[in-house]
């Protein structure tokens, strides 16, 4: 879809919009439920929390309907990668293993150090 020499640039800036758009979900839940809190007399202390509460428990519900109700494939229900044939399912065995690569390591440890955290 997009020449090798722009891909990383296109890959950085999707990544950099949705990004920006979980900061921008957090400011927009302030401004729409933390001033209609404190206004009803909530505490500002506890009015932040709750605040940032609404979106993690929006996710959840997002996120478990989508598992429940979604299909993976056209044909099926859940994607079985062992059915095509081209690889088995990975093992725990094979998730230690990739572990043992130490940019791995940093790459988590990044990542949860930032925007996955």
């Amino acid at each position: 879809m997009f020449a090798p020499n722009v891909i990383g640039t296109a890959n950085a800036t999707a990544a950099g919009w949705g990004n920006l758009g979980g900061g921008v979900t957090q400011i927009f839940m302030m401004s729409v439920l933390f001033n209609p809190m404190v206004e009803s007399g909530i505490l500002p202390d506890t009015a932040w929390r709750l605040a940032m509460i609404v979106p993690a428990v929006m996710f959840l519900i997002v996120a478990i309907s989508l598992k429940l109700l979604c299909w993976d494939t056209p044909t099926s229900r859940r994607f079985d990668v062992s059915v095509t044939g081209k690889t088995q399912k990975p093992s725990m065995m094979d998730y230690c293993e990739v572990l043992k690569d130490v940019r791995v390591v940093v790459m988590i440890a990044q990542y949860s150090a930032c925007f996955g955290a």
